[in-house]
């Protein structure tokens, strides 16, 4: 016992001895000054064992003679040190090549950070970190300084946002057509893509070329900006397995609040009697809608059972990399499965990449990168308009019919009530469920393959080939449905019909380039000269039927009436030369310059080919002797940078004429075949024109910790390509395509960013971004007018709205038809107290088209977002804030209609206009009353525009990493497990029960997907 109790003691004693170690001192220093770097860290390997440097720069530490020490501080390399026998230990610590050389990918190759001329924005993977975003794009939000996203839509498999670099640059009379020409060039990888077709994992890194210099080598594609997605690629080592998966669950960031049944009554009888119309439901009815105790009245809203409260969305992700000397690899695969907000809707989407690169020698480099991804979709076909009608009757509908009767069948109308009272209408609810179904099935591959050839040190060709390949088969299926108002049973909703549409497009690119760096003495070279020839075509058909009983065979021979079909095809076809060359004298000066000379076959044959050129300067003073004292100043760069860019975006066609061969004819008393003109050409159309200016400044103070970036451009696009409405004496043809006008961009930007370490397991990371865009006409033949609302005039920004003034509500029926005063209102004799002052802006007497005016501006005029990033021992923390400045919308088509019908309102009308409450800004209700509302077809009103602006919690996140010592010992090499969240806060003014981030053009409080608010629960793991 005495022996045992003294090998036990002893057992202790000797851990005890090899617990305390030894203690090793030293001092950290700057590799390339040599002063002494306080506050730098050492730690213990694979321990939490750790302390810091003193103000000399000076440690002492106590550890074992078998185990390393990790020498680390903020922006310099990392450096490990095993003790062995060492006592002391000083170390001196280098600047981090990521800051003095970090590689930046650029047009057709790669720079580092410190020599680029150009405005470039940078976001990598790790500052990405575990965002459970359902679009690669939304990763930007916020991080760019210049990018505007526009989130229209959260809907499943259809959610990837509008993206603009420094505001809108062309015209165009359709402002969805607007949005998709001013939209950015997407290269991943090289290859013409989108945002759609990357796996947010599978990013490295985004460059964002913003200015004409650092985008124009990439010429007619690149008038918008340009958006390089870098994916992960293999390294040479073993096998590493990476495991991503989270589960969440989403919900509407904002959810319209309708008026319930008995609101709607109520409000419906005073909306009849200040018109003078007899009230439609009696003391009795609206008793029982309030109370209610009659099952065949719903009681709620339809949003209620229209949105889900938590939909479920499920995303896993796989990936392996290594290699070795000779080949290197990354594959990935991911799967989503994502239940939408709105019922019905759905989406599932798998993905799948390869990249490898292969050594063959010292001169031959090849690699084979292929990408593809399938999406499956679904939505409610409602009768041919999907989701976005369905969402829409929501608002408007009248919440007076229930959704199912208590014999089953849907419900259509309501038998207690008269057309007068419910219109007899399919429930909103119903439609969606039983109504049919539209399925959406996209299929795209890119494969792209390179061969580099190096004959002699540093002069590289390369070829370059890929396909972008996109196949959407959308059957669209309206089904019959049987429906009752309570009593009787009906068929409603069409015949019952089935449409099989089959779009493809193919585009095909192949590329050859060289490139040479030369350095003479402190001069150093590089030349890159190339050719590309893309071509392009896609493949419409649709095949159609008629006379389905049910949704159990809906195939197109099951149709028992006449089949329709449609198909067409068009092709465009782009050929280029291009060249840059790149000076740097001593690291102090810098110089670039590019060209490009484009044809493209949408051009006729005497404007087909446009040059485009663009240089760049930059100087880096931080290298001057002058500055080198200053040791705070660690990089300080001036560049300034001039460029040209074409644009091509007017379709295929608009050069030549064109014939439709579906134009028949009357002879006699019968139809016959015919063949005519549809749409005018301009053979004489030349190149959009987009000339950049820019200036910028890029800094790094204070040992790299702080980071600063600034500036301030002016883009001006020339010969804009645009169809002006023509005479209606020419008939019902497409105006043709001309060049007519200028538009401008001017603004500025700014990112800050700061980064440090606080004791030895504390590190924080915040930064910043502002950029401010005024947008202007400044020439154009001849204004015009979209949707009866937006105006394209000289000297005013694109798409202004248009439409009248409103100076307040009416307080008494007197003041209301006093015309000497206020102007003959547009409501004539049936304005009354409570109704819009509509303002007689030329004070002739009377308001009309002539008073109209602008009252808005729907351009994004600023955007900002900030972030934070915190890492304490094995916890991290995440936060972005993304916000909008200075944008204006409209209050959508429905929901504040004034009742003129028997569509509802939102619950603000509880606080309309009435004798007893005349302190509002909300007009009285009036049935079949316009005024008091902006109508879909109608002009605006400026009391429907409203401020768009709002500050939004982007993204949240909180992990924590398991000590490698315990996930080492159960097979792993990491395990993180974390929370996130997505637009879990919104701080703004505008209309309660709607998202301000929602609209894609100008309209808004109308027909949005919800956007989604996200709670996500996930694990990273490591093999």
């Amino acid at each position: 016992m005495r022996s045992t109790l003294f090998l036990i003691f002893m057992l202790c004693f000797s851990m005890g001895v090899m617990a305390q170690g030894k203690t090793i001192t030293g001092k950290v220093i700057d590799e390339q000054s040599g002063e002494a770097i306080p506050g730098a860290t050492i730690l213990v390997k694979n321990s939490s064992k750790g302390v810091i440097t003193n103000v000399e720069g000076q440690y002492s530490i106590e550890a074992q003679p078998t185990e390393t020490l990790v020498f680390s501080f903020v922006g310099y390399q990392t450096k490990e040190v095993q003790i062995s026998n060492q006592s002391k230990i000083d170390i001196s610590l280098k600047v981090s090549s990521a800051l003095l050389n970090e590689l930046v990918v650029v047009g057709y190759g790669t720079q580092q950070k410190k020599n680029l001329t150009g405005a470039v924005g940078i976001v990598t993977s790790e500052e990405i970190g575990n965002q459970s975003v359902t679009s690669a794009a939304n990763a930007l939000s916020g991080r760019v300084s210049g990018v505007q996203l526009i989130q229209g839509s959260g809907q499943p498999g259809n959610d990837a946002p509008t993206i603009q670099i420094r505001g809108v640059g062309t015209v165009r009379t359709s402002v969805d057509s607007q949005n998709d020409d001013s939209a950015p060039l997407v290269l991943v990888d090289g290859v013409q893509s989108t945002l759609n077709d990357v796996n947010p994992n599978d990013i490295e890194s985004f460059s964002v070329l913003k200015d004409a210099a650092s985008a124009s080598i990439y010429g007619a594609r690149a008038a918008n900006g340009v958006i390089l997605v870098t994916t992960k690629r293999g390294t040479e080592r073993k096998p590493r397995v990476t495991l991503n998966s989270y589960m969440a669950f989403q919900s509407a960031t904002a959810t319209p609040s309708m008026l319930n049944p008995y609101e709607f009554a109520m409000l419906k009888n005073e909306a009849q009697t200040n018109t003078g119309r007899p009230i439609l439901y009696n003391d009795q009815l609206l008793e029982t809608l309030k109370n209610g105790s009659d099952p065949r009245f719903p009681t709620g809203s339809y949003f209620d059972t229209g949105f889900r409260k938590a939909a479920p969305l499920n995303n896993t992700y796989l990936s392996i990399t290594g290699g070795g000397s000779n080949v290197r690899y990354m594959v990935s695969a991911g799967y989503q499965d994502q239940q939408g907000i709105v019922i019905q809707t759905n989406s599932k989407r798998y993905n799948f990449r390869s990249n490898i690169d292969m050594t063959i020698n010292k001169h031959v480099r090849a690699g084979l990168n292929i990408a593809g991804s399938y999406t499956n979709s679904n939505e409610p076909n409602y009768s041919g308009y999907g989701v976005t009608q369905f969402v829409r009757d929501m608002i408007r509908y009248n919440p007076l019919i229930p959704e199912k009767y208590e014999n089953g069948y849907w419900g259509f109308g309501n038998s207690l009530l008269t057309s007068a009272q419910a219109s007899n209408n399919v429930n909103p609810i119903a439609m969606a469920k039983a109504g049919g179904n539209d399925n959406t099935q996209y299929y795209r591959a890119t494969p792209n393959f390179y061969l580099e050839l190096e004959p002699i040190k540093d002069l590289v060709f390369k070829a370059n080939a890929s396909v972008f390949y996109a196949d959407r088969k959308q059957t669209k299926f309206q089904n019959k449905i049987t429906v009752s108002d309570g009593v009787k049973v009906y068929d409603t909703n069409g015949l019952g019909q089935l449409q099989d549409i089959n779009y493809t497009e193919n585009t095909r690119t192949f590329e050859l380039t060289g490139r040479y760096t030369k350095k003479i003495k402190d001069s150093q070279f590089f030349f890159l000269g190339g050719l590309t020839r893309q071509t392009f075509r896609d493949d419409y058909m649709l095949a159609g039927n008629q006379g389905y009983d049910n949704d159990i065979l809906t195939e197109l021979d099951a149709g028992t009436l006449t089949p329709t079909v449609q198909g067409r095809a068009s092709e465009w076809a782009l050929a280029s030369l291009f060249g840059r060359v790149n000076y740097d004298f001593k690291g102090k000066y810098l110089a670039e310059f590019n060209i490009r000379r484009d044809g493209s076959s949408r051009f006729g044959d005497n404007n087909r080919y446009g040059t485009f050129p663009s240089v760049s300067v930059g100087w880096n003073v931080a290298n001057e002797e002058f500055l080198k004292p200053i040791k705070q100043i660690n990089e300080l760069k001036f560049r300034a940078s001039w460029g040209q860019l074409g644009n091509q975006n007017i379709g295929n066609y608009a050069s030549i004429s064109t014939i439709s061969l579906k134009q028949p004819y009357v002879f006699g008393n019968a139809l016959v075949a015919g063949a005519a003109a549809t749409a005018l050409s301009n053979p004489n159309i030349r190149w959009e024109t987009t000339t950049t200016s820019d200036i910028g400044i890029d800094a790094l103070f204070f040992k790299y910790k702080l980071s600063l970036t600034a500036d301030y451009y002016i883009r001006k696009s020339t010969d804009l390509l645009v169809s002006p409405p023509i005479a209606a004496t020419l008939g019902n043809l497409t105006p043709p395509v001309q060049n007519s006008g200028e538009v401008q961009n001017k603004g500025y930007e700014f990112s800050i960013g700061y980064n440090t370490r606080i004791g030895n397991d504390l590190s924080i990371a915040v930064s910043a971004n502002w950029s401010h865009n005024d947008n202007k006409v400044l020439n154009i033949d001849s204004e015009f007018i979209s949707a009866n609302k937006v105006i394209t005039r000289q000297g005013l920004p694109i798409n202004s709205f248009y439409g009248y003034q409103i100076a307040g509500l009416f307080q008494s029926d007197e003041d209301a038809k006093n015309a000497t005063k206020y102007g003959a209102q547009p409501g004539g004799v049936d304005v009354r107290a409570g109704d819009y002052i509509y303002t007689d802006v030329n004070k002739d007497g009377v308001v009309d088209s002539d008073d109209r005016v602008i009252i808005g501006n729907p351009n994004i005029r600023n955007t900002y977002g900030f972030s934070l990033n915190m890492d304490y021992k094995g916890f991290d923390f995440r936060t972005l804030f993304q916000g909008v400045l200075g944008r204006e919308v409209e209050n959508g088509v429905y929901g504040t209609d004034g009742l003129r019908g028997l569509s509802n309102l939102t619950s603000l009308y509880m606080n309309r206009w009435t004798p007893e409450n005349p302190n509002t800004n909300i007009p009285r209700v009036a049935t079949n009353y316009k005024y008091n509302t902006s109508l879909f077809v109608g002009p605006a009103i400026s009391a429907a525009i409203l401020n768009a602006s709002y500050l939004r919690m982007k993204h949240l996140e909180l992990g924590y990493t398991v000590p490698s010592e315990i996930v080492n010992k159960i097979g792993f090499s990491k395990v993180r497990v974390y929370v996130a969240g997505q637009n879990l806060l919104t701080f703004t003014k505008f209309v309660k029960g709607f998202d301000p981030e929602d609209a894609t053009s100008f309209n808004n409080v109308n027909d949005s997907y919800p956007q989604a608010k996200t709670w996500s629960f996930g694990v990273n793991l490591g093999f």
